[in-house]
């Protein structure tokens, strides 16, 4: 059974209803025309489309501003809205395709009707984008999410049990013979009780085997880590050969290959548990991932040079403006927040 799956469907549709709501009774009917002039010049207008655009500007100064101004905000949202015009293209080139299938027909009003769809479209994208960009994932594979900020401990059929790191999703899996868990997304701190069946934890291609024991999984932007605090683990990577972990080991792999075994401190590495995140010469770009999880909308590092950056100390999980502050201290990057919830490092 899916948690929470109905309740956080409604929230959402609710939400965005209210909003679109909103922004609608805002707009004039200038603004309104100015967007639908907007989303048609995000296409390829026809000869007589341009006159009209050019008879429409001249007939008022303020048409103008109304224009330079949805621009103007297009522009402030910057690589985020560049990235969901990119991913939702098909969708409003379509919507803006039945624009023209009856031209003779069409009037100014009705492409005003289409323009706000497509402006709702991309809000309502946007909003998922930033707030619940996992959403269909939770609805359709996961069995146990936290949500941002948010960890829990998940009890599993056989009296194990899962300790979720904020912002995580697992699927389970127990049939005859079996005992499976798939981490979707984030970090789970497993204890597995014995039993004559095997335990196994995939993630990011790979499979963790073992018969009971007590270690962590974390899913990373490019493939995963194991961290072992009791008993032993043998881990299974993509393309290369299994490898056994002991207590106060870690071993990474991924795509680029996998590491060779580390000992780690063990309360550095499960410090999460407790509210803090501690990082040792660590990239920047895992760094904001991590904290991620615990910050409400999204944050995105547009400065590779920066996001190499090594980091090594602990910060508030609980916290993670606190944590943006002290690392905007040490390093020195610039930081622009957008509506609150978007975040651009540079």
């Amino acid at each position: 059974m899916r948690e929470g799956g109905s309740p956080f469907v409604y929230e959402v549709k609710a939400s965005f209803s209210m909003a679109d709501k909103a922004n609608k009774e805002q707009l004039s009917n200038r603004d309104q025309e100015a967007l639908a002039w907007f989303v048609r010049f995000r296409g390829e207008l026809t000869p007589k489309e341009r006159e009209d655009f050019a008879r429409w500007i001249a007939a008022d100064p303020a048409n103008s501003i109304a224009f330079t101004e949805v621009e103007t905000l297009w522009t402030d949202v910057g690589v985020p809205s560049a990235h969901l015009a990119t991913e939702e293209a098909p969708a409003l080139h379509s919507l803006l395709a039945k624009m023209d299938v009856q031209p003779e027909r069409s009037t100014f009003g009705f492409r005003v009707a289409w323009a706000m769809v497509c402006l709702c479209l991309v809000l309502l994208v946007g909003g998922v984008w930033l707030e619940r960009p996992h959403l269909f994932q939770d609805l359709l594979s996961a069995d146990a999410v936290t949500a941002r900020g948010e960890r829990r401990l998940v009890s599993l059929p056989d009296g194990s049990s899962a300790l979720l790191d904020a912002d995580s999703a697992i699927a389970i899996n127990y049939g005859q013979g079996e005992r499976q868990l798939t981490l979707l997304r984030g970090a789970a701190f497993l204890s597995v009780v014995s039993s004559g069946e095997p335990f196994v934890v995939t993630a990011a291609g790979g499979e963790v085997l073992v018969l009971g024991t007590r270690f962590e999984v974390r899913l990373l932007a490019e493939g995963a880590t194991v961290t072992v605090s009791e008993g032993r683990v043998n881990v299974q990577p993509p393309d290369h050969p299994a490898t056994t972990l002991k207590p106060g080991q870690q071993l990474r792999y991924g795509p680029m290959g996998m590491s060779e075994v580390q000992v780690v401190d063990l309360d550095a590495a499960f410090a999460w548990q407790h509210g803090r995140l501690v990082f040792h010469r660590t990239p920047l770009s895992e760094v904001l991932e991590a904290i991620g999880h615990y910050h409400p909308g999204r944050i995105v590092i547009l400065n590779n040079q920066v996001a190499e950056h090594r980091i090594t100390g602990s910060f508030p999980a609980n916290d993670p403006d606190a944590a943006l502050d002290l690392l905007q201290t040490i390093i020195g990057f610039r930081r622009d927040t957008v509506a609150s919830r978007l975040i651009l490092i540079r």
